[in-house]
C-alpha cells in the first residue's frame, strides 16, 4: 500500500516538474479555454473581461466572455475578417474589416455591437490603422499609424485629414506596427527583426532582435514577443513566448514546451495575465503573468 502511494506521489511530482520545465516561474496556472476548434491570435478587451480571437485561415471572429457565459461565440465570418480585428474602447462592440467585391485592397470597417447584434459602417477609419487606435474610433484627431501600402515604410498622422509623416527612414519593407499604450513608441518588422522607433520620428530606431511582437506591458516597459520555427517553409514547427524590456534590450523566456506552439499571445490590460493560441491543438490557453 505505501508502495502504491510513493509511487503516486512521484508520478505527481514529475508532472509538477514537467508543468514547472514548460512555462517555468513567470507563468503560473496556465488553462485552455477552448476545446473544439481551431482558434489563434486571441486579443483581450479593454476591461479584461472577454477574448476576441479568430480562426486558422482568418475568415471567423470568436469572442469569448467569461463573465457571463464563458462561451466560446461566432460573431462573424467573411475573408480576411480576423485579420486586425479590435475591440472598442469600451469592449461593448468588436471592430473590423471587410472586402469589398472580394477584394483584399478595397476593405471598409464595420463595428459589431455584442448585445444589439447590430453592424454599423464606421466610415471615419481608416482600415490600415486598425488595431493601431488606442483612443476612441470616432474622434477625428486621434494618431494613425499605418504601413503605406505603396512603399511599405510606417508612416503617422493626425485624423484622416492630417499631415502625414515617415516614422521608418531607413530602406526597407516594413510590416505588423504595434503601438505602445502611451502612443510615443512603435514597435515595426523589417525581415526577420523587430524594431522600436520614436512615433514622432525622431532619434534612432532600437533593434530588439528577431522574433514577431505582439503586445505592450501597460507601463510601455516591455513587449511580449514570439519566435517560431519552420521546417518546411510553411507550417510552424516550434514556437515559444518571449518576454523584452525595450530599455536594456533583456529578454526573458516564457514557454519552452515540446507538447505546444505558443503563437499570438496578448497581455492583459492590468499586465497581470496572458492570452496565447497553440498553433498545434487550436486552443486558446490563458495564464498569470509573474515577473
Amino acid at each position: 500500500m505505501n508502495k502504491q502511494i510513493n509511487l503516486g506521489m512521484i508520478a505527481i511530482v514529475m508532472l509538477l516538474l514537467s508543468h514547472a520545465k514548460l512555462y517555468g516561474q513567470h507563468l503560473k496556472n496556465v488553462r485552455s479555454v477552448t476545446s473544439n476548434g481551431e482558434y489563434q491570435a486571441p486579443l483581450w478587451s479593454p476591461d479584461g473581461q472577454k477574448l476576441l480571437f479568430t480562426g486558422h485561415h482568418n475568415d471567423e471572429l470568436f469572442v469569448l466572455d467569461f463573465k457571463s457565459n464563458q462561451k466560446v461565440e461566432q460573431i462573424r465570418s467573411g475573408a480576411g475578417i480576423g485579420y486586425m480585428a479590435d475591440w472598442s474602447m469600451d469592449s461593448k462592440q468588436v471592430i473590423f474589416r471587410e472586402q469589398i467585391n472580394h477584394s483584399n485592397t478595397q476593405l471598409r470597417v464595420k463595428s459589431f455591437d455584442l448585445k444589439t447584434r447590430e453592424e454599423v459602417e464606421l466610415k471615419n477609419v481608416n482600415p490600415l490603422s486598425l488595431r493601431q487606435r488606442k483612443v476612441n474610433p470616432y474622434k477625428s484627431e486621434e494618431l494613425l499609424v499605418y504601413i503605406n501600402l505603396k512603399t511599405l515604410k510606417l508612416e503617422a498622422k493626425r485624423g484622416e485629414d492630417g499631415e502625414p509623416w515617415v516614422i521608418t527612414k531607413e530602406e526597407g519593407d516594413f510590416y505588423q506596427p504595434v503601438l505602445s499604450p502611451d502612443q510615443k513608441s512603435v514597435i515595426v518588422h523589417e525581415g526577420a527583426y523587430m524594431y522600436e522607433y520614436a512615433v514622432d520620428g525622431r532619434g534612432e530606431r532600437k533593434n530588439l532582435g528577431m522574433g514577431l511582437a505582439t503586445s505592450w506591458m501597460p507601463d510601455n516597459a516591455a513587449i511580449l514577443t514570439f519566435e517560431d520555427i519552420s521546417l518546411d517553409g510553411h507550417s510552424i514547427s516550434a514556437s515559444d513566448l518571449y518576454f523584452i524590456k525595450t530599455d536594456d534590450k533583456s529578454k526573458t523566456r516564457l514557454t519552452q514546451s515540446d507538447d505546444l506552439i505558443e503563437t499570438w499571445g496578448d497581455i492583459s490590460p492590468d499586465g497581470k495575465k496572458i492570452a496565447f493560441s497553440d498553433e498545434k491543438t487550436g486552443k486558446i490557453f490563458i495564464a498569470d503573468l509573474e515577473l
